[in-house]
């Protein structure tokens, strides 16, 4: 009977590169013809974003910009709050070496530090420190043997591998729309300082043909009502979005990793149903970077043997990521902060943002440890007819224990963290009692090796060989022996070995084990 090797394609996810650089972004801020000179900075606001990026060979080109906002008091006896703001272009490239268009490419922009000097009364120089980290993966496809038609299928040991496949990956964009309206009790907007938009409580969904994102947008915004232009006002409200981007090949028992990066956002009043400027139009265009992917179970052949024939296996060795465990939980972060005795007390908090940071990250069994600083900027009304406005900024620390069912110090771990709520509670005019909820999303897996069979060759068994196969043995079995491993070696059948020495237990045979073992011959 002839022996027909039967070959698939499987595909294996495997890490490309990872590179990390900083760039440098300097400039200069200049004060509007329209408004007065600057006396002192009160608070700048600065956020990085990634809008693009382009793939060549070995290069990623990453397109963004650098947004600050700046409030200063102003010169003369009514001491006034102005804003001003510049957006810088971000426009670099980085090398890895292997990757190509269609792999899965994510860019991410922190700021290390970023300094503001006040040059003159119109001019402010900025330095900003950008770490920029890149990493790709992409698809090997390999084509193996899974079965040998002909072969008995006990002469055929089989292997299977859970592999994480990646359907595909897509960049798209959506829009959020909403009008946001001053609460009852506050004056009328005169002029718009500053607006913050942070993402929190993602919720991603891969339905059919489509994936669902979801959130809230915490939309903050000081501005000067048309009563007191000395005095100023805060507002903060809650959008919930739910956008999508069609994906054809999505389903339901896949899952998604979702990059959101706010591109771009449009502010503008416009005046309610009684003619009073009292409505914010807000629409954001939210860029997402999707990966879709899914976990697969392939079964391939891992050895053979054939009686009476010899079999020349040409093997490769794979390394493939076994995903071990991905999960999402939410966590309070509790911290008393005091004010530092040279800032001015608080006579009112206008605004709290927190931005995590991950210092350590300890992988044990069954759990993963996390340390690091939540960035904290408190914006506060403060006691001072000298500083009216002033911003305070602290580092809180936290340690969180994750519970990873499988997990091993050996194994990756990957944990995006991000603070979906702050709330406070002031003790004293310069002691606030701070909660952060923060959710952890934690990647956790093994890089997994395993031998594939590229080819076989059927050759004829040379008589002398097999005659000087001894006809019976005793064998005594081994640490790690199996009985496939044992019928292999002596040229005999896994149902022989178990029949001629009556195991129940094909799994059980344990080393000191004796086993009578006959040599099999096949005669066509």
């Amino acid at each position: 009977m002839s022996n027909d090797i039967v070959r698939e394609r499987i595909i294996l996810e495997q890490s490309i590169g990872k590179e990390v650089t900083q760039i440098l972004l300097e400039g200069d801020i200049i004060v509007p013809d329209i408004k007065s000179d600057m006396s002192v900075i009160l608070q700048a606001d600065s956020q990085i974003s990634i809008d693009r990026t382009e793939i060549s060979a070995d290069r990623v080109n990453y397109i963004g910009k650098l947004n600050i906002q700046v409030l200063y008091l102003g010169k003369g006896n009514e001491k006034p709050v102005h804003s001003m703001s510049v957006t810088a272009p971000v426009d670099d490239f980085i090398n890895i070496e292997g990757i190509t268009k269609d792999m899965w490419v994510e860019v991410r922009a922190d700021i290390q530090n970023i300094d503001y000097n006040m040059i003159n009364d119109r001019k402010i120089n900025y330095r900003a420190v950008i770490d920029i980290t890149v990493t790709a993966s992409g698809s090997n496809v390999q084509e193996v043997v899974v079965n040998i038609e002909g072969l008995p299928s006990n002469q055929q040991q089989k292997l299977d591998l859970m592999l994480n496949k990646s359907v595909t990956n897509r960049a798209d964009r959506f829009i959020i729309k909403d009008e946001i309206t001053v609460p009852t009790g506050k004056p009328n907007i005169r002029e718009i300082l500053q607006t913050n938009i942070e993402v929190t409580n993602q919720d991603i969904r891969v339905g059919n043909e489509k994936v669902n994102i979801a959130g809230d947008l915490i939309v903050t915004t000081l501005y000067k009502g048309d009563t007191d232009q000395s005095i100023i006002e805060f507002m903060e409200h809650e959008v919930s979005f739910n956008g999508s981007v069609d994906v054809l090949e999505a389903r339901e028992d896949m899952f998604a990793d979702v990059i959101l990066n706010m591109q771009d956002k449009y502010i503008q009043v416009k005046a309610d149903d009684d003619g009073e400027d009292r409505v914010v139009e807000l629409e954001v265009a939210m860029g997402t970077n999707v990966r879709v992917s899914i976990q697969e179970n392939v079964e391939i052949l891992e050895d053979a043997y054939s009686i009476n024939k010899e079999l020349q296996i040409d093997k490769s060795l794979i390394k493939y990521p076994r995903l071990v465990c991905r999960n999402k939980n939410q966590s309070s972060i509790k911290e008393v902060v005091q004010l530092d005795s040279s800032c001015p007390n608080i006579l009112q908090i206008f605004r709290i943002k927190g931005k995590a940071h991950l210092d350590d990250i300890k992988i044990i069994a069954d759990k993963v440890i996390t340390e690091g600083v939540i960035e904290t900027n408190i914006l506060y009304i403060a006691k001072s007819d000298d500083t009216p406005l002033y911003s305070y900024k602290t580092m809180v620390p936290y340690r969180q224990v994750i519970e990873t069912k499988g997990s091993l110090p050996e194994m990756d771990v990957n944990v995006d963290i991000s603070v979906d709520h702050i709330s406070f509670n002031m003790l004293s005019d310069n002691e606030i009692d701070l909660r952060f909820t923060t959710t952890f999303n934690t990647h956790v897996t093994e890089e997994m090796e395993a031998y594939m069979i590229k080819d076989i060759q059927f050759v004829e068994m040379e008589k002398d060989v097999l005659d000087k196969m001894p006809s019976i043995t005793i064998y005594v079995v081994q640490k790690g022996d199996t009985i496939w491993k044992i019928a292999k070696m002596y040229n005999t059948s896994v149902d022989e070995v178990v029949a001629l020495n009556e195991i129940e237990n094909p799994d059980s045979i344990y080393p000191g084990q004796k086993l009578l073992i006959l040599k099999k011959v096949c005669i066509d």
